[in-house]
């Protein structure tokens, strides 16, 4: 028997349980159908951009990077975090005025920013159009780093503090009686406890709508390429950046470019069509992957005049979960003992460490270190989360999406 079991594996999964085992709330375990890491998390871009215009999400992805230090310290190892900083671009009116707001959030978060002018800007990016940039704000203290290895990071501190990660261990039913948790039934066990936290990504409403309790939020694809390295175009030491006219961003990857577009479309995927081991798994067909940066990516193009002759190395594409009012899922719910830790809005690895403290801090009866209001997970009341309706209100979010990565 446990006293808290964590279902998922990623990044918000393993460090809520490396949070909680700091909490002395008795035996806890971590569940996954895979690996540690393995699932959505493995194909994340992992931008951890600081700025963001919903303000209540920079709490988050800040203890996210306290919790990075905190966990080289403990391990004795490097996570191989990247501080290459991070560019908002702007190349419209429009634009600048929402690059102006969000350097406005940073100076009142304490958010080290300035202003680049698009010479600057040219000498940090040798690929970019600098004749479109019409305002520039530097973040130097961004970063960027693997997902995989941050899960991985949280599981053995977890692990090391107690925590039992049982993998390969497919979760089939939350079980409760008059509104209080009992324990999770997978496919050979039934495991008893009196907390269960979802943190299960995509899969989350698999487990939550049979209780009657529908999370909102969907699986939406994400695509994204990197080129062939070229290191005289695409420096190791250049930033991030973030281009909402483009709708799109970059980071430096192994000598080459990382870039995502966002769709004006973006397909979602019922949780229910979702594999039961996602490693690998590509939504999106070899045509549709050209399709896309030809058509959706010509305003990306704009920015990168050389995009047509550059070497493309990979097209990956995943999953990450939406909400319609693009806030996260995460506290508690009616249902006793349960908490949601979900819907990341494609923010799942910058907020992680956030997402673990504040879901740690909720189930050891704490007041959470910031407002957790705006994600109650019940705010949206009943809905049906797997009608068409509800998902493409989802993939709409994500369309519109323009800041962070």
């Amino acid at each position: 028997m446990f006293d808290v079991i964590i279902i998922g594996g990623g990044t918000i999964g393993t460090a809520t349980a490396w949070y909680l085992s700091q909490q002395n709330l008795g035996k806890i375990a971590l569940l996954d159908k895979g690996n540690i890491g393995e699932g959505a998390t493995s194909w994340a871009a992992s931008l951890l951009t600081q700025v963001r215009a919903k303000t209540e999400a920079i709490p988050l992805v800040q203890e996210t990077y306290r919790a990075i230090e905190a966990l080289e310290a403990e391990l004795g190892i490097s996570l191989g975090a990247r501080r290459v900083g991070s560019l908002q671009i702007a190349a419209s009116d429009k634009t600048a005025q929402s690059v102006e707001n969000l350097v406005s959030i940073a100076d009142q978060y304490g958010i080290p920013n300035h202003w680049m002018d698009a010479r600057e800007v040219q000498k940090m990016l040798p690929w970019i159009n600098a004749e479109l940039i019409q305002k520039a704000s530097f973040m130097p203290r961004d970063l960027f780093l693997e997902a995989y290895v941050l899960a991985n990071a949280f599981a053995n501190a977890a692990k090391k503090a107690g925590v039992q990660l049982l993998t390969d261990t497919f979760v089939t039913e939350i079980v409760v009686e008059n509104d209080k948790i009992q324990g999770v039934r997978t496919k050979d066990n039934f495991y008893p406890c009196s907390v269960v936290v979802d943190a299960a990504g995509g899969w989350s409403n698999l487990l939550s709508n049979p209780l009657k309790l529908p999370l909102p939020m969907a699986p939406v694809r994400s695509i994204y390429w990197i080129t062939q390295a070229d290191p005289v175009q695409f420096p190791e030491n250049q930033p991030m950046t973030v281009l909402p006219d483009a709708r799109a961003y970059t980071r430096p990857e192994t000598g080459g470019l990382l870039f995502g577009i966002r769709d004006k479309a973006s397909p979602y995927v019922n949780p229910k069509d979702l594999p039961e081991q996602y490693t690998g798994k590509q939504f999106i067909t070899e045509e549709e992957r050209w399709e896309i940066l030809l058509e959706e990516g010509k305003d990306f193009q704009d920015f990168f005049p050389k995009l047509e002759s550059v070497s493309i190395a990979h097209c990956i594409t995943g999953v990450s979960t939406y909400t319609p009012d693009s806030r996260f899922v995460l506290g508690p719910t009616r249902i006793y003992g349960f908490y949601a830790a979900t819907g990341c809005a494609g923010a799942g690895v910058a907020m992680s460490g956030g997402f673990g403290r504040a879901t740690a801090e909720l189930i050891a009866g704490k007041t959470p270190f910031t407002d957790l209001s705006p994600f109650q997970p019940e705010r949206m009341g009943t809905f049906d989360p797997f009608s068409l309706e509800f998902m493409e209100k989802c993939s709409a979010a994500r369309s519109n999406k323009r800041d962070g990565g």
